[in-house]
């Protein structure tokens, strides 16, 4: 153990560096508990908003009486949707498409009408694994009316999307880990640190020299733990203080009434010469 800890840098010894990775550690993995339900947040509002543009251009069709629109027409209504395909399923059985090109092969279905929260958090980690496939997105109308409208969409923008948004989550995250870092460090250097820094460096001086009133620590007027630990060490080192000198007193004593003794022994022992 005394081996590893003479491996250490002399930086990482301390205490206050060691507050400093910890709370930047903690800081860290509050930001990773936050980004796992952004991340199925963020991949869902994006399905949704291809939905809802969707129904947007799903309109023109109700405007034409056979609900066809010329091709090029059909073309930017899809590109404006970012989709590459609209099918329209009302509950009297229509059926209304825009598609760009012929139908793709569809690698994956999902369902946002009743997917759970867990679900959600499954498939947003399943994008950023993949992110190369064609999607069919299932959802429900914005007015709330029977049947529902998919979407084919490919999953190259909805990765790029969640890519982005990552990179800015980690380097928000980032930020605010040094900051917080920075500031707890600055609150417990000052308010812990610096004050067992004071308790330690008055221990090793007394140890050396107990008599030395230099080695006394200051009397603290902090109502906490470590002002009760700095008033306790100064009443230690006054009555100690005050123990050794008596105890030099005493051996004084000692010594100055066994040189009298001697003395008188050699008086008595001259005068029975």
């Amino acid at each position: 153990m005394q081996e590893r800890k003479k491996t250490l840098p002399r930086w990482l010894r301390g205490l206050s560096a060691r507050l400093l990775v910890l709370t930047m550690v903690f800081v860290m993995l509050s930001e990773v508990l936050i980004y796992v339900p952004s991340i199925s947040r963020f991949r869902l509002m994006f399905l949704e908003n291809r939905i809802a543009d969707a129904h947007l251009a799903s309109l023109a069709l109700k405007a034409t009486p056979d609900n066809v629109v010329s091709r090029p027409l059909e073309l930017e209504l899809l590109a404006n949707a970012m989709v590459r395909g609209i099918v329209l399923k009302r509950r009297e059985a229509r059926v209304m498409m825009l598609m760009d090109d012929m139908p793709p092969r569809v690698d994956a279905t999902y369902d946002l009408r009743d997917a759970s929260a867990l679900q959600l958090i499954a498939d947003a980690f399943d994008t950023l694994r993949q992110g190369g496939r064609t999607l069919r997105v299932v959802g429900g109308f914005p007015d709330q009316t029977e049947g529902s409208l998919e979407v084919i969409v490919d999953e190259t923008q909805l990765y790029a999307a969640m890519i982005d948004y990552s990179t800015n989550i980690m380097k928000l995250s980032l930020i605010i880990s040094l900051l917080t870092a920075g500031l707890v460090f600055l609150a417990l250097q000052l308010l812990m640190v610096l004050p067992m820094r004071r308790i330690t460096a008055s221990l090793v001086a007394f140890r050396k020299a107990p008599e030395d009133t230099n080695s006394t620590i200051a009397s603290s007027t902090r109502g906490d733990e470590i002002g009760t630990a700095e008033r306790e060490l100064r009443h230690m080192q006054d009555g100690l203080r005050t123990a050794l000198t008596q105890k030099a007193h005493l051996a004084a004593l000692g010594l100055a009434v066994s040189k009298i003794n001697h003395d008188l022994r050699n008086i008595l022992a001259t005068a029975q010469l």
